[in-house]
């Protein structure tokens, strides 16, 4: 499995390595114990058409809902 790229978290808000996932209202930060941050779709917890890990960066996405 190829490893995903890190996120650092305080470049995260409007990096355009992450996309619309950093300023999703469905998306949870997920921080691992190494420091890494991985950006997860909750939308895949009750819809399979989703990613639960999407491959950054996500530039369109039917589900994308901003934050507030």
């Amino acid at each position: 499995m190829p490893r995903r790229p890190r996120v650092p978290p305080e470049t995260a808000g409007g990096d355009p390595a992450v996309g619309l996932c950093a300023r999703c209202a469905v998306c949870q930060r997920v921080r691992s114990a190494r420091g890494a941050t991985f950006f997860r779709c909750r939308r895949a917890d009750v819809d399979p058409r989703y990613a639960r890990y999407p491959r950054l960066p996500v530039m369109q996405c039917v589900g994308f809902e901003p934050s507030a």
